[in-house]
C-alpha cells in the first residue's frame, strides 16, 4: 500500500510506482470515485460496465469466504 500526502492547498501527488500503470500512461484527466473511507481514482474516459474485473484488484486482499448460504442469510439489524 502506498501512502500520499496531501499539501496545504489539498493537491497529492502520485508516487512513480502508481504512474507506471500502463493504463494511466498519457493520462492528463483522472475521476475521482469515492466508496464508503475509500478513494479510488481512474481514468476520466472510464467507460462503466457491469465487468467485475474493472475492479482490477480492488478486492485482491481480501481473505474471508463466505458460503452461499452465509451469503444469503438475512440480515437482522437486531441482532448484537
Amino acid at each position: 500500500m502506498t501512502t500520499l500526502s496531501i499539501s496545504p492547498q489539498g493537491q497529492i501527488t502520485l508516487p512513480p510506482e502508481i504512474l507506471q500503470y500502463t493504463t494511466w500512461q498519457g493520462l492528463s484527466e483522472l475521476e475521482v470515485c469515492c466508496i464508503g473511507d475509500a478513494v479510488v481514482l481512474r481514468p476520466a474516459h472510464y467507460q462503466k460496465s457491469d465487468d467485475i474485473s474493472d475492479l482490477g484488484g480492488f478486492f485482491k486482499n481480501n481473505t474471508i469466504v463466505l458460503t452461499n448460504e452465509e451469503l444469503c442469510k438475512p440480515v437482522d439489524f437486531n441482532e448484537e
